[in-house]
């Protein structure tokens, strides 16, 4: 196996670890009140966001920059989604800003979960039924087709569904920063 293969499904099995641990976590603070898991995420909140913002910009710059996967538009618009969030993830720690920082946070994956779960189904839909989406792919003589996967691992784990997994995650961290410990909200 060559180091991409090897790579694509590592970071499939990671990303489906990355599901499980996200489900939980939503069970927990939406229907568990944050019961089992608010102290651990908190005190773990800056060192998580970091290592999953920081990691995740690495890997797309690594797949774009050394493999050599030309990005198309809709994951331009997550990189926009996900590149600041790693800069301000960092500022926002030094400042202990744990008030303003998760706002913007949850705003931004927001905005990048909806283009990931846009290009997912994209992605997926068999084009022979698709004459083009509501969201074009700005596809040009260099440019990638939105439609083409870089990762196809188990049938359906793809790099969109990676970048959704990711920001369903850190929306759901941001949401544990801003939980009062007096009230529960």
């Amino acid at each position: 196996m060559d180091i991409l293969s090897t790579l694509n499904f590592t970071l499939a099995v990671g990303g489906l670890a990355l599901a499980a641990v996200t489900v939980v976590l939503y069970l927990d603070y939406f229907l568990w009140q944050g019961k089992y898991f608010t102290t651990r995420v908190k005190k773990a909140a800056w060192p998580v966001i970091m290592a999953v913002t920081i990691g995740s910009v690495a890997m797309s710059l690594l797949y774009s920059e050394y493999f050599g996967f030309i990005p198309c538009s809709l994951c331009w618009l997550q990189r926009i989604a996900l590149y600041p969030q790693a800069l301000l993830s960092v500022l926002a720690f030094k400042q202990n800003d744990n008030r303003h920082f998760p706002v913007y946070g949850i705003w931004m994956s927001i905005f990048g979960l909806v283009v990931a779960l846009y290009q997912y189904v994209e992605q997926m839909w068999p084009k022979e039924a698709t004459t083009g989406g509501i969201i074009p792919c700005l596809l040009d003589s260099v440019g990638a087709d939105c439609a083409d996967k870089v990762i196809d691992e188990f049938g359906f784990m793809t790099f969109p569904l990676l970048s959704a997994i990711t920001f369903a995650f850190l929306i759901i961290v941001y949401l544990y920063m801003l939980r009062s410990p007096r009230n529960g909200v």
